[in-house]
Order: structure tokens, then C-alpha cells, then sequence
């Protein structure tokens, strides 16, 4: 008897453990908040980790940068700044070539402006803790619109291509604060008021791979550019990965 005891006390105490030791957000959940840009993220079976692929996707939304793999929140589902309460984490890996620059994460206005994104890139940036191009060391950056109309960028550290680091983003009523935990440490944003606007926000993530005109050096939304932009500067692969993936709304998930 003295033997089972143990064995049934564990037993009773995993019974009653509540929801909230989930360590992902099903797929159940995220299929019916977010929709999808190019090919399906979810491996099979599916425990927390998605896979993108901006680059084997190639998906084209007709006004972008660069090819992109993202999921974002479904236009039935999207509330304004004010209303918006949620909150992302998730273990980002990527593995990208030097040089690369991509958007991981990202909070979109309907229409064509952003108020919050996330980068990890190769490319010079006097911003960035390292900021040099195509040395492997890929800066994570994140550009919130303040207030006023500009962007505030602040780095939240570096890793190499495989290398994973913790990504955390809470939006409330209108208000970010977006963490980076690498190899490192954690650095955090200041707890940044966006930029007040009526209009419908919502919130993506994924792989979207940045591309400029090789001519011109400036933003194109041509794909054929695009392509010749990556074989130029060897980006001739991408995977951004996301584990223990979790996105929740009013603090618990529908």
C-alpha cells in the first residue's frame, strides 16, 4: 500500500492541475485566430513549434518588401489599439544567411502601416548591438511608433544563425513592452505608448525576409527584384522557428 501511495498522489495532483500549466497554445486555438501566408507552419504532430519558410513559400501579398511566411490574426477577430489586449512568447530560432534581414513579429494597422516590429538581421544598422552586414551576427531589433510619430528602436541583443533566443511581446489598451532573453541576458523595452489611431490592428509573426531593389538600394514591390536581391547577397535559404509558442487574448485563450 505504502508503495502506491506515491504513484496515486501524483496521479491526483496532475488531475488537478490547472490550464494554465500549458506550455503552447494549441493549434486548434491558433487556426481560429490567425490566418495564413503561404505554406502551413505545423509539423506533424504538433507540440508547440511552428516552422516558416519565406523563401519556399515565396508567398507575394501584392504591396510587400520581401516574400513572407507569417500567420496573422483573422479580420473578423482584429480590435483597435485601445481594445487590444494580448500577449506573445515564444522560443524564435532562426537560420538565415549572412546578410539576411527578416521581420519575425510584428503588429499591423489595416492598410499598409505597422506600429510595432520585430527584426532579426545582418545588415549594417547603427542601432543594432553589433550592426555590421553579412559577419553572421544577426542583430534583434525592435521599432515601436511612439506617441509622436517616430519610431523608437531599442536592440534586445544578437545571436548567430541556429542559435534560439526568448521572445516576449505584451500589447495592452494601446501600450508595448516587448523582452529578449539570448545567451546574454534579457533587455527590455521601456513600456511604450503607440502612436493613437481608430483604426484595427493585429498582430503577425512568422518569416518575412526583406528584399530591396539591387539597383536602387530602396524598397520595391516587385518579386523579380526581390529574387535578384537574394541571389546577389546569397540568401538562398530561411527558417524562422517558433517553440513553446504561445498568443493569448484578455490573458486566457477562446
Amino acid at each position: 500500500m505504502r508503495a502506491a501511495l506515491p504513484a496515486a498522489l501524483a496521479l491526483l495532483a496532475a488531475m488537478t492541475l490547472p490550464a494554465a500549466a500549458q506550455t503552447f497554445t494549441p493549434q486548434a486555438t491558433l487556426e481560429k485566430l490567425f490566418t495564413l501566408e503561404g505554406n502551413t507552419p505545423y509539423p506533424s504532430p504538433y507540440a508547440g513549434t511552428l516552422n516558416f519558410s519565406a523563401l519556399t513559400s515565396k508567398y507575394d501579398s501584392g504591396h510587400g518588401h520581401g516574400y513572407r511566411n507569417e500567420l496573422k490574426v483573422a479580420d473578423k477577430l482584429r480590435l483597435s489599439a485601445a481594445q487590444t489586449h494580448e500577449h506573445f512568447a515564444a522560443r524564435v530560432t532562426p537560420t538565415l544567411p549572412a546578410g539576411a534581414k527578416t521581420i519575425v513579429a510584428q503588429y499591423h494597422v489595416e492598410g499598409l502601416d505597422t506600429i510595432l516590429k520585430v527584426y532579426v538581421q545582418d545588415t549594417a544598422d547603427k542601432q543594432g548591438l553589433d550592426g555590421k552586414a553579412g559577419n553572421g551576427v544577426f542583430d534583434i531589433l525592435v521599432r515601436i511608433l511612439g506617441t509622436d510619430g517616430k519610431e523608437v528602436t531599442t536592440a534586445l541583443g544578437t545571436v548567430r544563425s541556429g542559435e534560439g533566443f526568448d521572445l516576449d511581446i505584451a500589447f495592452h489598451a494601446g501600450e508595448a513592452l516587448v523582452t529578449a532573453r539570448t545567451a546574454s541576458g534579457e533587455i527590455k523595452t521601456q513600456r511604450t505608448r503607440i502612436k493613437g489611431d481608430d483604426r484595427k490592428i493585429y498582430f503577425k509573426f512568422g518569416d518575412y525576409l526583406q528584399a530591396l531593389d539591387p539597383d536602387t538600394g530602396k524598397h520595391t514591390i516587385e518579386p523579380a527584384k526581390w529574387d535578384q536581391y537574394y541571389r546577389q547577397n546569397h540568401i538562398d535559404g530561411s527558417q524562422i522557428s517558433f517553440s513553446h509558442t504561445i498568443f493569448e487574448r484578455n490573458g486566457v485563450q477562446p
